[in-house]
Parts: structure tokens; sequence; C-alpha cells
């Protein structure tokens, strides 16, 4: 046996540690709890010391908003969860909305969804292929493919929006169940199947080994491709998905509606209680820190402030928030 042997043992605790990581236990006394409780008192805050915060429509409307961002952090998650990162949500975004548009109205909306999605699962193929294969950093690999997703659809529209009216989209994006908005609803069907591939298969214990360190999970055989494959597939593809909801919200599709979702995503994830650094956290989590920049950024609305003081105070608070967490962690 060679000196180099005792390498993997890490990666099997970390794969033996993330077994013992019931969804229950996990929120217990951890950072997602946090997020959960900041959401809580925020929310009596907005109830309290700001006007239409307390019906029922306004919370309505707060859980459909919530939801765009929603879905695409929780694809940001599993990338994370792995030490990656995925900058090329955004133009997935666009991408996804543009081209559904696009095919819609030549070829009908079950055309256009389908192109959308398949477009939007190369993405991410290609993100995961350039990490892995290429040994390109996830941030400039990802930076670099939304880049080239902008300039092509660019191109490929002149710079001008589309507009489309798939009815499926509409109705997704609009509709209610006994008043619940459906957007809301496929956002917590997407948040349960991604609970359970993190948190309960096997997949998702080797995401978690190799965010606590990639070359013991190396060596202990843990399948990188494959792993690294199905995060940014799904990341792309869910990124995919909320631009489908959008335009169906909207009913328009332009080259910068995913633009506020790259670092928001990020936000969320993080806010929610998982490590930048990857190997630590739960992505129900990543549900409240959703709902919290969501619920931020219309109670800075509802005050008036312009723009660019909103991005300002939102960043402020955003820092804040991460500074609680991290004297939390240190206690």
């Amino acid at each position: 046996m060679t000196a180099s042997a005792p390498a993997p043992a890490p990666a099997r605790a970390a794969v033996r540690a993330a077994a013992r990581h019931p969804v229950l236990v996990a929120l217990r006394g951890s950072r997602a709890a946090w997020a959960f409780g900041v959401l809580a008192l925020t929310w009596t805050g907005a109830v309290v010391f700001a006007s239409g915060f307390d019906s029922t429509s306004s919370f309505r409307y707060l859980v459909q908003t919530a939801s765009f961002l929603g879905i695409v952090a929780v694809g940001q998650t599993l990338v994370v969860m792995m030490s990656g990162i995925d900058l090329s949500v955004s133009g997935v975004v666009a991408l996804s909305a543009v081209v559904c548009a696009k095919v819609a109205g030549e070829g009908g909306g079950a055309a256009g969804i389908t192109a959308a999605l398949v477009l939007s699962a190369l993405v991410g193929a290609v993100n995961a292929a350039g990490v892995i294969w290429l040994r390109v950093p996830p941030m400039v690999m990802t930076l670099a493919t939304g880049t080239i997703i902008s300039g092509a659809l660019l191109v490929y529209t002149n710079g001008s929006p589309s507009s489309a009216k798939v009815p499926l989209l509409d109705s997704l994006a609009n509709g209610r169940l006994l008043g619940v908005p459906y957007s809301f609803v496929l956002w917590l069907a997407v948040s349960a199947a991604a609970v359970w591939l993190l948190h309960l298969s096997r997949t998702g214990r080797y995401a978690f080994a190799l965010g606590s360190s990639e070359p013991a999970s190396r060596a202990s055989g843990v399948p990188l491709g494959a792993t690294a494959f199905i995060a940014y597939s799904a990341c792309a593809v869910l990124a995919g998905v909320a631009g489908l909801v959008l335009l169906g919200f909207t009913g328009t599709s332009s080259l910068t509606m995913g633009t506020p979702y790259q670092l928001l995503s990020i936000a969320s994830v993080v806010l929610g209680g998982t490590s930048i650094l990857g190997g630590r956290g739960h992505l129900l989590g990543t549900v409240a820190g959703a709902l919290l920049l969501t619920l931020l950024t219309a109670l800075l609305i509802s005050w008036n402030l312009s723009e660019g003081v909103r991005q300002v105070v939102l960043g402020v608070l955003i820092i804040a928030l991460l500074l609680v967490y991290a004297r939390e962690r240190r206690s």
C-alpha cells in the first residue's frame, strides 16, 4: 500500500455524514432555521411598519413572485453544494423565454417549451463538461457561457423583445389552486424533489462529499463527472423553467429579464445557510432565502425608494444578515 492510500477517508466520512442528514434533523439548530426565523421577523415588521402587507392578496403576490427566484435558486443550491457556482443562470432564463416565444409563434406552445428546455439542458451539459473535463474554474466557465448566450440572443433577436401567448405557461404563472398560485405549487414541487435528490439520495451524498474535499472524493471513487453533470444540468433546466414561467407571467421575453436572478439566486442560497464553499447547508434554507429577498425588495418598493437606493439598501441588509450568520456560526 502506498503512502497516499489513507487519502479517501475524509471523503468517506463526508459521505457518511451526509447520509445521516435527515431533513428535520438537518434543520434543527442550523442556519436554515435562522433564515426562517429572520423571514418571520421581517414579515412581522413589514405588517407593522408598512401598509398593504397584512392582506391575503399581498401575501399571494409575494409567494408568486418569489417562486421565479426560488426555482432558479434551487438549481443554484445543487451546484453550490458541490463547491461550484453557476453565473449563466441569467442568460439561461432569457434564452428559455426568448426561444419559447419565437418557436411558439411558429410551431405552437409545446414546440416552444420543448425547444427551450432542451437548449437549457444543453447549456448545463456544456458547463459541466468545461468544469470537469477541461478543468476550467466554475466561475469562469459559467460566466463565459452566460456571455456567449447573451451575445447569441442579441444576434438572434436584434435586441427586440418577443411576445407570445402560451396558454399552458399563462395558466402556470397566473392560475391558482385553492387560492394558491400554481407557480408557488411548482416551486414547492421542485424544492421537494431537490430536497430528496440532495439530502436523501446517493447523488446528494456525493455532492456533499465533493464540496467537502474534491481530491479525497476523487481518490475514493466518487463519480465527479456524473455528479457535476446532474447538478449543472438540473441548475440550467430549472433556470429554463423559471424563464418559461416568467414568459407566462409577463407575456413578453427580453434579453435582460434574467439579469436580477444571477446574483439574487446566489444570495438566496447563502442567506439560506448553504456555505458558498460547498459541503454544508440545506436546501430548505434556500426557500427561506428567496422569500426573504423578495419580501425585502417589496418592502423597499413600498417605501418609494429609487432603484439605486434600493440596491444599496438591499446589499447592506444582505451583508448584515451574513455577519449575523457568521457570528452565530462562531458561537
